[in-house]
């Protein structure tokens, strides 16, 4: 609903509302009354107050803390103004208005002070690009200001506030300083005055001081003359004056002198060569390329500039002139004859020198072939005065155009400066050759001596003895301290570094180790199987009678058996050299055939000092430190020249296995006390040392260096002498050339020295297609690096280049081919600080090398390692085989997918804790590089099983289930060591001893075991407690408790003798042992109750089953049983003459009488109802001597017959047989009284 202009009555009922809304003006005012909106020149607010256009608020009470505008939020509660768009423009017409003070990042601007936040923190205002820094109105700096850039001021500058303040100017001044105004101003004052000033020219009105001190000053006013040289000129004119020059150079030079200033307008001069500048004289052209000199017709071959010194040539070109071989003229400059220096050098700028071959064709245009161009200069120091400077030239951007020809040659002690200048086309573009004459015409060797005795004098005779005893001979120009100056070019001298030790053979694998060192980088490794070094015969091993020492430190790696340490000796063991070594660790000295020192302890894996000196005739062995033995009476002579060797003896057998370091021969006693402290650095080295092997360098190097400094010897004819040359300098006989930034292209050599004297330092050098000759196709293929930088007879040149493909070379050592990004460094180590690296980068993939590692990707090589960090190292070939032409140490893993194949030592983990796991099989032998030294498996570590079908352990040969040895009747013997015992299956054997943790049983096929011994057997012994807790059947064992052999049946039995289980019944063989008196006795509860010897059985009572016997009587103990006594079968019951069969009583003793006899009233009673059978027999059966009384039945006669009293053989029954009861009572009386 629209309203329009009505009263306010009205107004005020109509405003309201329910649920309508209402507008004025239809959008001017909009109030949304269903969404509590209002707008604002719009009629769809979309927020409480929506304004479609510009407001204008006197004051803005804004109740939330933060206020969104668009991408902008103002925050009450932090005081803060955000964005989230990338950056925050403040934009107005003129200038942005804040409130006490504004902070951006670092920067607070506060009121009329912008400073940084940060302490100590820079405030730097840099312009974007090529822009400026204005500042506009004065400007007052009150702390330091710094500018990368330029600083420019249109207005005044007020530098310091007080005198106190300080100006450093460390930048050069590139403009004059012209005070504003005229005889206002003074540099300097009364009380600060300038230290020194230095100034070309001086021009004042006045000069007052309180005094003057000139010394070879030329007070002429400068600047000079100027005398000026134009094409439209006349040599008639002063020449002084632009308007009026001369037309010729040559006319010029005749007028100028020393301040004069020669200025050459534009043009093609021709002049009469040579050209010669007075000293002091100042040739300046117009421009390079604006002024050209050439010869005239007859002077073409002769010199164009012959120079004296403070002048200078500048801003030309010099051309067409050639080169004369037999005078030797034709160069652009060349030093005029007395030349002489008194301030400053000839200076050459911006000077152009370009010549031709008198030839040439149109496949060489230049004439390069004919080799008669002109050259570019030629410096020789000997023409210079006695008096003068050093002969010098500097040349600044000058160009040498010399087709086959020399571009710089210097000799006889020239000095050159060369920069930013370029030589083309030449044979030698810069040359460097010693001379005959000498610098300055002295012709001098300079020489600094060491170990001066007395005082040489000049015209003395100077003698150098080298080593090989060629003398060199001079004659003393001069005496200055410890320099002598020689006459002449004394070549064949040389410092006492310079001169080189002795030279050491390496044979075998010997090598320098980095890893195990006592000093230093590096010790020498031996790997005890063919590695020693020697030296040849010398004479400082030759060391006679007089005072030595020999010393150095040991690291075995075993010490086992015989190892050589030192051997001095031709060749047989019964020398008079020393020889050192050791047996099992035992330090010896060995003696023309005997050992004559021996003790100490050389340990394994440790490092030992060993020294052997002798002081007069007491010879010492010292171990560690310690006097180990001493022989007071040596006086025997050790020879006057000998060989050496290091890890073996002469005939490379004993070798030593393990590292040497600092070992040092010396021709004096430096140890002589009971003992020392081994040295704790390196050796050093002194006048007495002959031989010094520190074995430092890098790691598998071959390269052994004999550091020794010997003495030289020196001698004056005036009776001085010296030990040695320190400094020998033949630098007046060649050149010193430093050049910067230069370049030699095309032509055949570059840079080319010869001879000791020639020094060059040449920076930034460009050497483009050398070798190349005259061509100029830019072929690489026939460039002659080599010949790039030549050096001859030890000229010294030290230079970085650049070649024509951007290769940049640091002198012989270091090249990085840009074309297959490849860095070579040559016989050099090269050093990189450890806070500082070399990064390589493609982007992707990024190289560092730094003073600890070389990193490319995920490889690292640090040291001697090399190791991925992250993922797995691969070495890989592009044809498949991988070389390691060295020894290989590998602390991780390896995987290698083909074949392996190592020429060298094979050295795997480092660790004790490293493990080897091969998962393929073996397919070759495995055979140790020494008889005898290696192990299988250590004490803590043994191997599991071992599988093979035949074993070979020196003479016992394991094949399936048998070991034997292999030599015939050759004993086999398992032993322990120490307390141990040796163990098959559950048996253990220690010494005489077999045990195990259960039985022990012999199970022989034979069934029988036996010990063949003359000695004893122990059994198993104890007490009766500590019998077996399960026995078996035949066990035997000592009880110790009892003192008897029991075994066990079932139960325990004693077995020596027989005992009861208390042991107080028994069987005893001797009454006490020892005894030996052939008895047995009988032991019953303690009791002895028998015994038996060889000849009868004592008992008291003996009971069989029911048998008793006892004293004489032998009775049944059961009540009324009978005693029976039976034989076996026929045999009988004896006894004494009778035998018993079972009812048969038989006297055994052929014709004995038997007898029956009672004691007393007793009498014979036969039992029983059967009958009584008596003797019987024929006749002639009759008893030979019959007693009266014998009865027997006459089997003949058939009657019972008896031996009466008359010696009658009657009847006893009559002739019938029968008796009778008479005959019966006579016969019983009869038998009665025989068996009686």
């Amino acid at each position: 609903m629209a309203v329009g202009r009505i009263s306010g009555p009205l107004l005020k009922a109509n405003l309201l509302r329910q649920g309508v809304d209402l507008a004025f003006e239809t959008d001017l005012l909009y109030l949304d009354v269903n969404n509590s909106r209002i707008g604002i020149k719009t009629s769809t607010p979309t927020a409480e107050l929506d304004i479609n256009g510009s407001a204008r608020i006197q004051s803005l009470d804004i109740l939330d803390t933060t206020l969104p505008i668009g991408n902008i939020t103002i925050n009450g509660g932090t005081n803060t103004i955000s964005t989230t768009a990338s950056q925050f423009n403040i934009a107005t017409p003129n200038s942005v208005i804040y409130q006490d003070r504004l902070q951006i990042d670092d920067i607070e601007i506060d009121g009329s002070v912008i400073r940084t936040l940060g302490t100590n923190q820079n405030l730097e205002f840099r312009p974007n690009g090529t822009g400026t820094i204005n500042f506009v109105g004065n400007t007052n700096v009150t702390g330091n200001l710094h500018a990368t850039g330029n600083i420019s001021a249109d207005g005044d500058i007020t530098i310091g506030d007080d005198d106190t303040d300080s100006i450093t100017i460390n930048a050069d001044i590139a403009s004059n300083l012209i005070p504003d105004a005229t005889n206002i101003y003074t540099i300097g004052d009364a009380t600060k005055k300038w230290n020194h000033g230095y100034f070309d020219d001086v021009t004042a009105t006045t000069v007052v001081a309180n005094s003057i001190t000139l010394s070879d000053l030329d007070l002429t006013a400068t600047p000079g003359n100027i005398y000026y040289v134009a094409k439209n000129g006349n040599d008639t004119n002063a020449g002084d004056h632009p308007q009026a020059p001369y037309t010729t150079i040559t006319k010029a030079l005749t007028s100028a002198s020393a301040g004069d200033t020669i200025h050459i307008y534009p043009g093609d001069y021709e002049e009469a060569f040579p050209l010669t500048v007075p000293a002091g004289v100042a040739i300046l052209g117009e421009g390079i390329r604006s002024v050209n000199i050439t010869p005239t017709a007859g002077t073409n071959n002769n010199d164009c500039f012959v120079l004296q010194g403070e002048t200078s040539i500048m801003n030309l070109s010099i051309k067409d002139f050639y080169y004369d071989s037999i005078n030797d003229n034709g160069y652009a400059f060349r030093f005029a004859n007395n030349f002489n220096v008194t301030s400053r050098s000839p200076y050459i700028k911006n000077v152009t020198v370009i010549t031709k071959g008198s030839v040439t064709s149109a496949s060489d245009p230049r004439g390069f072939d004919q080799g008669d161009a002109g050259r570019g200069a030629y410096l020789d120091g000997s023409v210079a005065v006695a008096g003068s400077k050093e002969a010098s030239m500097l040349f600044h951007a000058v160009t040498f155009i010399v087709p086959g020809a020399v571009g710089l040659y210097a000799t006889n002690g020239a000095r050159i400066e060369w920069l930013n200048s370029f030589v083309y086309f030449a044979d030698k573009a810069i040359q460097g050759v010693n001379g005959t004459t000498g610098l300055k015409g002295t012709g001098r060797t300079k020489v600094k001596l060491s170990g001066l005795v007395g005082t040489p004098t000049a015209s003395e005779v100077f003698q150098y003895t080298q080593a090989g005893g060629t003398v060199i001979s001079a004659t003393v120009n001069e005496v200055d301290g410890n320099y002598i100056y020689l006459n002449g070019n004394a070549t064949g001298l040389e410092t006492k570094f310079e001169r080189g030790g002795k030279t050491v053979v390496v044979s075998g694998q010997a090598q320098v180790d980095t890893t195990i060192k006592k000093f230093g980088t590096g010790s020498l490794q031996l790997d005890g199987t063919g590695d020693y070094i020697s030296i040849a015969n010398d004479p400082d091993f030759g060391l006679g009678t007089a005072d030595f020492t020999i010393e150095g430190w040991f690291y075995g790696n075993n010490v086992t058996g015989t190892q050589s340490l030192v051997d001095m000796r031709a060749g047989t063991a019964t020398d008079t050299g020393l020889y050192i070594y050791h047996v099992g660790g035992t330090v010896k000295v060995y003696y023309n055939g005997a050992d004559i020192l021996s003790g100490g302890t050389l340990s394994a894996t440790t490092w030992t000092h060993i020294a052997v000196s002798r002081s007069s005739n007491t010879i010492n062995l010292y171990v560690n430190g310690a006097r180990v033995d001493s022989d007071n009476a040596f006086s025997s002579t050790l020879g006057t020249s000998k060989p050496f060797i290091i890890g073996a003896v002469y005939d490379a057998s004993n070798a030593f296995n393990g590292y040497v370091d600092d070992f040092r021969i010396s021709d004096n006693a430096r140890y002589t006390t009971g003992s020392y402290t081994p040295p704790l650095n390196e050796v050093s080295n002194d006048n007495n040392t002959k031989l010094l092997l520190r074995f430092n360098g890098t790691d598998t190097s071959t390269t052994l260096t004999d550091e020794t400094i010997l003495d030289q010897t020196i001698g004056f004819g005036g009776g001085a002498y010296a030990t040695g040359m320190e400094l020998v300098d033949f630098s007046d006989f060649g050149c010193e050339i430093r050049s910067i930034g230069s370049a030699c292209v095309y032509g055949n050599y570059g840079i080319y020295g010869d001879g000791n004297g020639v020094v060059m330092y040449l920076i930034s050098q460009n050497l483009a297609y050398i070798g190349n000759g005259k061509a100029v196709d830019n072929d690489s293929t026939t460039v002659v690096q080599s010949q790039e930088v030549t050096k001859l007879n030890d000229a010294n040149i030290y230079f970085s280049s650049v070649d024509h493909k951007g290769d940049f070379r640091v002198g012989d050592v270091f090249h990085v081919d840009q074309a297959s990004g490849t860095v070579t460094f040559t016989n050099a180590n090269f050093n990189v600080d450890t806070l500082q690296s070399v990064r390589f980068s493609t982007g992707a993939s990024t190289t560092i090398i730094d003073g600890d590692k070389i990193q490319t990707g995920n490889t690292r090589l640090s040291g001697n390692t090399v190791e991925s960090l992250s993922g797995n190292l691969n070495i890989d070939s592009a044809d498949g085989i991988i070389n390691f032409a060295d020894n290989v140490n590998i602390t991780g893993n390896l995987d290698v997918t083909g074949d392996v194949t190592i020429g060298g030592n094979i050295t795997i983990g480092d660790e004790a804790s490293d493990s080897i796991q091969i998962v393929a099989g073996i397919a070759s032998n495995l055979v140790p590089s020494q008889d005898g030294t290696f192990d299988l498996g250590i004490s803590t570590h043994e191997w599991k099983k071992v599988y093979t079908g035949e074993a070979q352990i020196d003479d016992i040969n394991i094949n399936t289930n048998v070991i034997q040895t292999t030599n015939t009747n050759q004993d086999l013997e398992l032993r322990a060591s120490g307390t141990g015992s040796i163990v098959v299956d559950d048996l253990s054997f220690k010494a005489n001893i077999i045990s195990a943790p259960g039985d022990i049983v012999l199970d022989p096929g034979s069934e029988t075991v036996e010990i063949n011994s003359t000695g004893s057997l122990t059994i198993p012994k104890g007490t009766t407690a500590q019998r077996p807790g399960t026995a078996v059947n035949g066990m035997i064992r000592y009880n110790t408790d009892t003192d008897v052999f029991e075994g066990y049946d079932g139960q325990w039995i004693t077995l020596n003798g027989v005992r009861d289980v208390d042991q107080d019944t028994y069987i005893t063989a001797e009454a006490t042992p020892g005894a030996d008196d052939d008895t047995i006795r009988f032991y019953a509860e303690g009791s002895q109750i028998a015994d038996a010897n060889a000849t009868r059985f004592n008992v008291n009572k003996i009971l069989v089953d029911d048998i008793e016997i006892e004293g004489n009587t032998v009775r049944t103990i059961t009540t009324n049983a009978d005693l029976n006594l039976l034989a076996n079968g026929t045999g009988k019951v004896v006894v004494e003459n009778f035998g018993f069969n079972q009812n048969s009583i038989t006297n055994t003793v052929a014709g004995a009488v038997t007898t029956l006899a009672q004691t007393g009233t007793g009498y014979f009673k036969i039992e029983g109802t059967g009958g009584f059978v008596i003797p019987t027999g024929t006749l002639s059966n009759r008893h030979p001597t019959p007693e009266t009384g014998m009865m027997r039945f006459n089997t003949q006669d058939d009657r019972v017959e008896i031996y009466d009293q008359a010696g009658q053989w009657v009847s006893v029954a009559g002739s019938s047989g029968a008796v009778s009861a008479q005959d019966a009572e006579e016969i019983a009386i009869k038998m009665a009284v025989v068996i009686g």
